[in-house]
């Protein structure tokens, strides 16, 4: 099978780039389409990137974001910009599904880039357009949008993502000045409260489109100590989330490569911010994300085994794998590292310290019983750790006396 970059040279230079999953993120995207990528939450996804060239606008500057020291901060209207049109986002789009789509299974098409897509102008006009485009494939393509929040105050920004079945809105804080230290807003965005008020007017506009409305929470610890992860903080957010209704909340950490303005939040303080939103806006519809691993329900965190308490019983043939028999230290060490982000075979040999031989070996075994999963890349396989996995993983933790609270990792 081609990979995607043997897929994006066959005709020269196009509006399509194909995506490098080992690449910078803190590079600016040169393409208007781009992919595919594994989304979390989404599965395999071709991305909108639209933008004017070579630049990022945005109305936040988060200090975990990536592009934070290449982006250019602005307000929600009048921000100039050579902005690619609507038609060119068509045709550039129709064209890389039309190369994409002899190999790979789309998923989705979700607008996210360089910067804050709402910021376009022609907002609406695209998302028709990526519709009208999606709709000639006839793959029954989801169509999403990524976006901090920040313009919904716009009655033609909520309008537009009306036409979308999935909208990913960001809601970091609940307190002014909390907004301001962890997202850094655009002096002409008018406070908090229009952001809430913006989210509100989305939900309603969605539910009548019934598409779905997710509210991520990245939570994190400035360098300074500032934290929007502090129960107090985190019982505020939930009861607004509670008034806004989203269909689901994700508590996530930033990736790794998003920069050195924060400190990583340890894993614990993760989980138990996500079980502390979702003792208010409810178990089944609060996940967590973590690393690369798929979004983790609220509910199977609870599930998770506590010091002291009964440990949840591993399946007989996890047990044999981690637990017993010649190599399960080694396939231990493997579930550890996969935890952390998607690796190749050779990758994962590095990380533990094997032979490449070794390493698959053990990577079967461990796909046989649905500790991981492989996830293909053209000619490139990846492995990610399944809930399962991460289920399994501290399971064999707490057996061993090492938590004294449910972990996942």
């Amino acid at each position: 099978m081609p990979t995607h970059t043997d897929i994006a040279m066959r005709e020269g230079p196009s509006p399509w780039a194909a995506y490098d999953p080992l690449s910078d993120t803190s590079r600016l995207l040169s393409a208007i389409a781009f992919g595919p990528n594994i989304s979390r939450r989404l599965g395999l996804v071709l991305g909108l990137n639209i933008m004017p060239p070579g630049r990022a606008f945005c109305t936040y500057r988060c200090a975990y974001c990536p592009l934070a020291p290449v982006l250019e901060l602005v307000p929600p209207l009048g921000h100039g910009g050579s902005w690619p049109s609507a038609e060119e986002i068509k045709e550039a789009l129709i064209e890389a599904l039309e190369k994409v789509r002899p190999y790979f299974k789309l998923d989705a098409v979700a607008l996210i880039g360089n910067g804050e897509p709402t910021l376009h102008p022609e907002l609406n006009s695209i998302m028709e357009a990526a519709r009208e485009a999606i709709g000639s494939c006839s793959q029954g393509l989801k169509l999403a949008v990524f976006t901090n929040s920040s313009t919904l105050g716009r009655e033609a920004v909520v309008d537009a993502l009306s036409i979308a079945d999935y909208v990913v809105a960001k809601l970091d804080s609940a307190w002014e000045g909390l907004w301001m230290a962890i997202n850094r807003p655009h002096k002409a965005l008018g406070g908090l409260a229009r952001v809430l008020n913006g989210l509100s007017r989305l939900r309603e506009a969605l539910s009548s489109s019934r598409a779905k409305l997710v509210i991520s929470i990245t939570l994190v610890r400035l360098l300074d100590g500032t934290t929007n992860a502090s129960g107090e903080h985190l019982r505020a957010l939930a009861k607004l989330l509670m008034e806004i209704g989203p269909d689901q909340v994700h508590v996530e950490a930033p990736l790794p490569q998003a920069g050195p303005q924060f400190e990583p939040l340890p894993r614990q303080e993760l989980v138990e911010a996500a079980l502390t939103v979702a003792d208010a806006v409810g178990r089944d519809s609060v996940f967590l994300l973590m690393g690369t691993t798929a979004p983790i329900p609220a509910s199977l965190i609870e599930q998770l085994p506590a010091g002291g308490g009964p440990t949840a019983m591993l399946s007989e043939k996890a047990e044999l794998l981690l637990l017993e028999g010649p190599g399960a230290r080694t396939r231990l060490r493997i579930l550890v590292a996969l935890s952390r982000r998607k690796m190749n075979c050779n990758q994962v040999a590095k990380a533990v310290g094997v032979s490449w031989w070794s390493a698959q070996r053990h990577l079967k075994l461990l796909l046989e019983a649905g500790l991981i999963r492989a996830v293909g890349f053209g000619r490139r396989i990846y492995y990610a750790i399944t809930t399962s996995g991460l289920r399994a993983l501290a399971n064999v933790r707490a057996r061993a006396g090492e938590l004294e609270a449910p972990r996942l990792i």
